[in-house]
């Protein structure tokens, strides 16, 4: 055999042996993988409770926001140059104060040249008069024409239009002088700035946001079910996420949803007497009177649920075909507002009578693992 002969067998002894010594290392892992996995089949004990059936009253439950009862976007008549900005965002502001500034140096100026137009108009109107009582007594006195004092007249009501026009010229320049000044229309908070120093401003334009937060509601989607018992100043109940105790509202309007699809109505609601920390941009929900009246639910200890994100979920303990009881996963849909720290509502998902897993272990179960159930 030559000696290139040989190399080739031993290269390739040592590939086999490698691949071989490769496949044993990855069985190695594969068995060590599947060892480690969760166990479904290995029972563990676990306490349960039984789903308790309650009655719960009739209601609908819309999604709301809260917002100012009076929202105002303030924008100014004259056009120019933002001055100055006298507010930040968030500030509480009294009716009258002056928030904003616009550059009215040209109109300072206009106003001064109409000042002055308006005091030569005045300063000829008051000669004039005086000319036309003069020629007044000299007629009378047989010592002038009729003609000349007709003439002092005209001259006096002529110079009488002429002031009256310098004075409406110099209210119109002082009038847009004063838009150059944008003062807060009524008290409240000044939500946004719309504007920076040194920004055209121009008629129209949007500058500051102002809300009077002391009157607040809320506005909400309704389907047609919904609003059967409605009637403006019907008195229900709002939650707010935040606020512990329920919120009176009183109905306002229902309008119709013109907006996006157009379906549904909108319901507007008053807060009577808005709470401490409630603020525009909540979230609310408005509790409505259903249609169909009392309807049955599910309550359960708190300590059963399982949270992920905003899914809420328990585990069932039920038998399988084999005999065995078994923990399997199901998701459920709460009521939120009937629930609390010691107990949790089942809207939808869960049975009166059916068995749950509580207690710590439940962040610790497998959907479907083997349980032996203790009261």
């Amino acid at each position: 055999m030559s000696d290139a002969t040989r190399r080739v067998t031993r290269n390739r002894a040592a590939g086999f042996l490698a691949a071989c010594a490769l496949a044993a290392v990855l069985a190695a892992c594969g068995e060590q993988q599947a060892t480690s996995g969760p166990d479904a089949d290995r029972p563990v004990e676990v306490h349960v409770a039984t789903a308790a059936a309650v009655s719960q009253s009739g209601v609908i439950r819309v999604a709301g926001v809260v917002r100012p009862a009076t929202r105002a976007q303030l924008s100014t008549r004259q056009a120019g140059t933002v001055e100055a900005v006298l507010v930040v965002a968030g500030e509480r502001v009294a009716m009258g104060q002056e928030l904003l500034r616009i550059d009215a140096r040209d109109l300072v100026a206009m106003r001064s040249a109409a000042a002055s137009q308006r005091d030569a108009a005045r300063e000829a109107w008051t000669q004039a008069v005086r000319n036309r009582d003069r020629f007044a007594r000299l007629y009378q006195q047989d010592l002038v024409a009729k003609v000349r004092f007709e003439e002092a007249e005209l001259q006096a009501e002529q110079a009488a239009g002429r002031l009256e026009r310098a004075e409406a010229e110099l209210a119109a320049v002082e009038m847009n002088l004063e838009y150059t000044r944008l003062r807060a229309p009524f008290a409240g908070v000044v939500s946004e700035i719309i504007t920076e120093e040194g920004a055209f401003a121009s008629p129209g334009r949007p500058l500051l946001m102002l809300e009077d937060r002391t009157r607040l509601e809320v506005e909400a989607g309704v389907q047609q079910d919904g609003i059967a018992a409605l009637e403006t100043g019907t008195r229900l109940s709002i939650r707010v996420h935040g606020i512990a105790e329920p919120i009176a509202g009183r109905v306002q309007a229902l309008l119709p949803a013109l907006g996006q699809n157009g379906a549904g109505m909108r319901l507007r609601m008053e807060i009577e007497a808005p709470p401490a920390g409630l603020m525009p941009g909540m979230t609310a929900e408005v509790l409505l009177p259903s249609p169909r009246g009392a309807t049955a639910g599910v309550s359960i200890p708190a300590e059963a649920l399982l949270r992920r994100g905003q899914l809420s979920g328990v585990f069932v303990v039920a038998e399988d075909a084999q005999g065995a009881q078994r923990a399997r996963l199901r998701w459920v849909t709460l009521d939120v507002a009937a629930s609390d720290d010691a107990t949790a509502r089942v809207r939808r998902g869960l049975r009166p009578g059916e068995q749950v897993v509580v207690g710590s272990i439940v962040s610790d179960l497998a959907d479907d693992q083997v349980v032996v159930p203790r009261d």
